[in-house]
């Protein structure tokens, strides 16, 4: 039999019509259902803005003068505007720090300006009152400014407006026309209806407050009428407007009665012709379809046939079918048909769906391993469906009616895709507690699969990498063994250097042919090597004390500052001599922890003694102390004399030095016992090396 596509196209595009009527009422009906013009939400929007402008643009305006003459200072805005910015030492530091460096005279002078006029301010109460008075001086203008802007463009837009307006508490009437001729539109202000008594806040200009503070913050009231005129309805601008509403509502109700007699003319004729709505071979097509995908089709065909009849009823009622692209209309008729084709399909196979053969059955079969651990899987899936309930239920409190022709292609497409995802995402989570049980019993196979980003993933490359570890620990065990090797070498060197002056020196004292300053130079040498040979000893000792955590530490509440600065003035003198320049940024605020002085002293000491050895001649070394977050923070950075190497985590290792020739005078331990003092105190000691800037960072807990 022939295939009667015309008659189907014609029962499409009642449909399409009929769908049209439809959600013009559930889209519009509340716009142009038994309303005028003046009903309109555009009007209400526009009467609601000239409501809230008129009163304090046009009738309520404050006096400037009056305002002017009414500031006042209290002393409580000169404090707040004293200590606006802190005190008067962190503004005057705040300033010398911005200025720091600047060395020419007009900086010096903008400079010593600006700290004059600061400190000022904490000595003249006259000359703080006269600032904040400029100041509030300045907004009041600014207010007043701001009026007369609002109110020109509010006098322009809207200037068909009427109003006979009289002030309840001092009489005052406004008026700019005859409110008793014919009028569009009249609505009355008075006791029974409403004061008109609204206030706002500009959104371009500077609020209110202190105008209002300084007239008492009158909200005055108005009684009368506010009236719209015929003549300016018929012409002028709102003319367009008024008429672009009328043609709409009578667009919207022709729309409405073609879509009520196209939903009478499909019923009739899909009763006839519904079984024309067969077509063998592409039923059986869709027939080999799992049903599940049988209804995502059947579903989506729906939602884009609704949305494209939307779009042409937008374009019919706001644009009168101007643009309208003639790709949407045919959308819609295919989907259309589309849908009422799939619907026979689906009715005619109902009952012959094998389930098992469908997609969501398929899936489950691939989730075997979900169950592998089913305390989580339990949990799991009872947090999705928990979510999942709550996500639908949340979309249905949005006041669309037709919200649900959203959730639905949204659940297909996206919802139920989504919970197979996260069910395989738990499938994926047992294997890796399978494979991490055999890890965790010694049998070590191949690595595991790393599948996304997911934490589940994570936890695998975390596994791996666990593996990995463990083969390399051998690689580990050998640099062990490298640094104890050079551990030994570097005491072995250190001790014998002045061990063989010192033997070498006593042979020399044994011969009774040196003369006496001879003899005294040789034991001047001794004792210095032999005091050298002693500090080593005693470093060595001191550090394995601290390494075995054998060490007494009597705290006590300290000021960090003067203690930084007792240890840089210990040093002065080879800091004046070296070819140094310190930037010391201390300040005088004290900074209070609590440790054992005199072993952070020793701390503060290794560090600078470390920057007067191993700094570059002719740069500049950086010591700062500050307190951020609870914590005190001492910083000191410097240019290194020799390549420092990427592993700066070695250089706190006992006898390593940066000069690797072993050239200077030093133990190597001044780095490892600072770092077992600060490690012992909770601190934190940070190194970093970037090219050959050496920075290291010391945190404290502050009280």
């Amino acid at each position: 039999m022939k295939h009667p596509i015309m008659k189907n196209i014609i029962i499409s595009i009642l449909a399409v019509i009929m769908i049209c009527g439809l959600f013009t009422v559930v889209d519009e009906g509340q716009n142009y259902i038994g309303k005028n013009y003046f009903d309109s939400d555009s009007f209400q929007v526009e009467l609601e803005s000239f409501q809230s402008s008129i009163v304090p643009l046009v009738l309520a305006v404050p006096n400037k003068e009056d305002v002017m003459k009414n500031i006042t200072v209290t002393r409580d805005e000169i404090e707040e505007y004293r200590y606006r910015y802190g005190g008067l030492q962190e503004q005057l530091d705040s300033i010398r720090f911005q200025y720091e460096g600047r060395t020419d005279e007009e900086s010096i002078e903008e400079r010593n300006k600006k700290m004059e006029d600061i400190t000022k301010n904490f000595e003249d109460n006259a000359y703080v009152e006269k600032k904040i008075l400029i100041e509030k001086e300045e907004k009041i203008e600014e207010y007043f400014r701001t009026i007369e802007r609002e109110k020109n463009n509010f006098l322009n837009t809207m200037d068909d407006y009427i109003y006979d307006l009289k002030n309840i508490e001092t009489g005052e009437r406004f008026t700019n026309g005859e409110v008793n001729s014919k009028n569009a539109f009249t609505k009355l202000y008075s006791s029974k209806n409403g004061y008109l008594k609204e206030n706002v806040v500009f959104e371009n200009g500077e609020t209110s407050w202190d105008v209002t503070n300084l007239i008492g913050n009158k909200f005055a009231r108005f009684e009368g009428t506010v009236a719209i005129s015929e003549a300016s309805i018929l012409s002028g601008s709102r003319e367009d407007e008024y008429k672009y509403f009328i043609v709409n509502q009578r667009i919207f109700y022709g729309v409405l009665v073609v879509g009520i007699l196209a939903a009478i003319a499909f019923v009739l004729l899909w009763k006839r012709n519904r079984e024309n709505f067969r077509c063998e071979k592409a039923e059986q097509k869709y027939n080999k379809y799992p049903i599940d995908v049988r209804l995502a089709l059947f579903f989506i065909s729906i939602y884009v046939a609704i949305m494209s009849a939307r779009e042409i009823i937008q374009y019919v009622l706001y644009y009168k079918g101007y643009d309208l692209i003639i790709l949407t209309p045919i959308i819609a008729i295919i989907f259309t048909a589309c849908t009422l084709y799939q619907w026979t399909w689906l009715r005619a196979g109902i009952g012959h769906v094998d389930w098992k053969q469908s997609l969501i059955f398929s899936w489950g079969r691939s989730l075997e391993g979900f169950f592998l651990n089913r305390t989580i899987a339990v949990q799991t899936l009872i947090m999705l469906i928990v979510i999942f309930f709550w996500g639908f239920g949340t979309m249905m409190l949005f006041p669309v009616p037709e919200a649900i022709l959203i959730w639905v292609p949204a659940t297909i497409l996206i919802g139920i895709p989504v919970l197979v995802f996260l069910l395989s995402r738990m499938s994926y989570l047992n294997r890796v507690i399978v494979k991490t049980e055999e890890m965790a019993k010694g049998v070590l196979r191949g690595e595991l699969e790393v599948k996304g980003k997911s934490p589940v993933a994570h936890h695998a490359a975390n596994l791996n990498q666990l593996r990995d570890r463990i083969k390399s620990s051998h690689s580990e065990q050998a640099k062990s063994e490298r640094l104890k090797t050079e551990l030994i070498t570097n005491v072995s060197h250190d001790l014998r250097t002045p061990l063989t002056s010192i033997i070498t020196y006593t042979d020399l004292l044994k011969n009774p042919s040196i003369t006496d300053e001879e003899r005294a130079s040789y034991i001047a040498i001794l004792d210095k090597k032999s005091m050298r040979l002693k500090t080593l000893i005693e470093d060595l000792f001191e550090v394995s004390k601290m390494a075995t955590g054998n060490i007494e530490l009597v705290k006590q509440k300290v000021d960090l500052t003067q203690l930084l600065q007792q240890a840089i003035a210990e040093h002065q003198e080879e800091i004046d001599k070296s070819e140094l320049d310190y930037r010391v940024a201390i300040g005088t605020k004290p900074i209070m922890s609590y440790v054992d002085g005199q072993k952070w002293w020793r701390v503060l000491d290794n560090l600078i003694i470390n920057t007067l050895k191993y700094a570059l001649p002719n740069t500049r070394v950086y010591i700062n102390l500050d307190q951020v977050d609870g914590e005190a923070v001492f910083v000191i950075k410097n240019i290194a004399k020799y390549e420092l190497g990427n592993d700066v985590s070695e250089l706190t290792e006992r006898f390593k030095r940066a000069d690797t020739s072993r050239h200077t005078d030093g133990s190597g331990l001044g780095l490892a016992i600072a770092q077992s003092i600060v490690d012992l105190h909770g601190g934190s000691l940070r190194m970093e090396v970037d090219g050959d800037l050496f920075k290291v960072t010391v945190t404290i807990a502050a009280i």
